[in-house]
């Protein structure tokens, strides 16, 4: 009896939602508008996501090949109370980008162009690091700030931050955005800057998955480094105790020694490996005087012993080729780079980095604690702060001279804690995820409402927290913006707007 009450309350809801479905593909098909449904070959291939403990199930994904595209297909979504997400990369961490009702990938956004008056990069949303950065060093010799992972697509990664290891020294990707194509949830064309819809400018960056479809972004470039030195010292540390000692020798270091001309990282693996590293962006013989005290100390914390040493002088984009580990060219189609994963974030305020009572906990716990059926593990704590850092010059969110939702200007570090299956291959033990989470609370109370950083989406956040901890005194604004320009609720993201 129960069965039957609860199939004669579910089949009016599949067939709503199959005429809600045949509206949607009937509207897109009479605008020409490209789509794949379930039934379409490579669908499979399509809605994969990079994370693969999740399994979207979108019922459309839209193709467009232009900004009118775009325009159509947003028009039939809203006349038709669709959910879209938006596709960029496809990197997201909780493969946000393929969780709506109608995904528009935006892969045929592939034009890169530069203007050598204004310095400014026009880029489509679609296109990935890796090619951007080959292609605006290919037409002058420039560079931006952003991420080492060539496959990571420019959207949310200019929208919602864009840390690398060049960020101290230029700001985050997002910093370096003068201006946006969009378009509206209404199915209107427009531009944001500071002086042309500078609220939904300000929302953009920093917060813009679920404000409205970016179709080009322009970019400030700058001269990209002739010189660049690639360096890592590798270390292992028998005991929590050495280890604890160590990264606080290495972070009170990065916070009062670094100049912004140094990207500086901290990263932590299985068996007490321990690895400083980063890109100095000048001369080899300042890096080498720079960096010797710290050598110093840190090989006093080793027990004497000096570490595995990694030093290389590099062209630009040698330096990035290095630091992706692989080549920088990624393919338009048929990206097929995979993980299966849980991560979290920390972002610590310059004047208060991690305690040594935080350190204890925290190495105590990755030095007898197991993680589920052979997963793996890592933590990059990557700087942002320190001496003179671009990042941390800009005003914060809550400033009315703000120009960008991105809440974190006070940064020491940021740390991205991160457990994988051992093949990087579901099955994905769900016991990875209270390992993750148990890093974070093994620091103790000071770590834990600490803010995060949105591009390492965590889906175990609820909304509410997700909003604090991500956009912190600025998501009355957001809501605000979001409500004037998407009333409609038509452009989603699941932990935005």
């Amino acid at each position: 009896m129960h069965s039957f009450r609860l199939l004669s309350f579910l089949l009016p809801l599949a067939a709503a939602y199959n005429v809600r479905r045949s509206a949607l593909t009937d509207c897109l098909n009479n605008a020409q508008v490209p789509i794949l449904l379930t039934s379409s070959p490579g669908w499979g291939a399509e809605v994969e996501p990079y994370n693969l403990r999740f399994t979207p199930a979108p019922a459309v994904v839209t193709i467009p090949r232009n900004k009118k595209d775009v325009q159509e297909a947003v028009k039939c979504a809203s006349k038709t109370g669709t959910r879209v997400t938006v596709k960029s990369g496809g990197h997201s961490y909780g493969a946000f980008g393929l969780v709506g009702t109608m995904v528009m990938d935006m892969m045929e956004f592939q034009d890169v162009t530069y203007d050598k008056n204004t310095q400014i990069a026009s880029v489509g949303t679609g296109v990935r690091l890796g090619n951007l950065a080959t292609k605006i060093f290919q037409l002058g010799q420039r560079g931006l700030p952003h991420g080492t992972c060539p496959g990571v697509g420019i959207g949310g990664h200019a929208t919602l931050g864009g840390f690398g290891l060049d960020s101290r020294m230029w700001g985050l990707t997002l910093d370096t955005v003068v201006s946006l194509d969009v378009v509206l949830a209404d199915g209107t064309a427009t531009t944001a800057s500071k002086t042309k819809n500078p609220d939904l400018y300000w929302a953009l960056r920093g917060a813009g998955p679920g404000f409205a479809v970016v179709t080009t972004f322009h970019l400030k470039t700058l001269p990209a480094p002739p010189v660049n030195i690639n360096y890592g010292y590798t270390y292992t540390f028998t005991t929590a105790d050495q280890a604890a000692k160590a990264y606080a020798i290495a972070q009170e270091w990065g916070q009062k020694k670094a100049p912004k001309e140094l990207g500086y990282g901290i990263l932590l693996f299985p068996k007490g490996s321990f690895f400083v590293r980063g890109v100095y962006y000048g001369e080899k013989a300042k890096f080498d005087a720079l960096i010797a005290p710290l050598l110093v100390l840190l090989k006093e914390a080793h027990g004497g012993k000096d570490p595995v040493t990694s030093v290389q002088t590099l062209g630009w984009i040698e330096s990035l080729t290095a630091l992706a580990g692989s080549s920088l060219t990624t393919p338009v189609k048929g990206y097929n780079l995979h993980d299966t994963f849980y991560a979290k974030s920390v972002v610590t305020h310059e004047s208060a980095p991690l305690s040594p009572k935080a350190l204890k906990g925290l190495f105590n716990y990755l030095y007898t604690t197991t993680p589920p059926g052979g997963a793996q593990w890592f933590i990059i704590s990557n700087l942002e702060g320190g001496p003179g850092s671009v990042i941390d010059s800009f005003p914060p969110n809550t400033d009315p001279h703000s120009t960008s939702s991105y809440a974190h200007r006070d940064t020491g570090y940021v740390l991205q804690l991160y457990g994988f299956t051992a093949n990087s291959k579901p099955p994905f033990n769900s016991g990875i995820i209270n390992f993750v989470k148990g890093m974070v609370d093994s620091m103790g109370p000071e770590a834990a409402n600490l803010p995060a950083y949105a591009p390492y989406a965590d889906p175990e956040l609820s909304v509410a927290d997700a909003h604090v901890r991500y956009w912190g005194g600025g998501v009355r604004r957001l809501m605000k913006i979001k409500k004037e320009v998407d009333p409609k609720g038509v452009l989603y993201n699941p932990q935005g707007f």
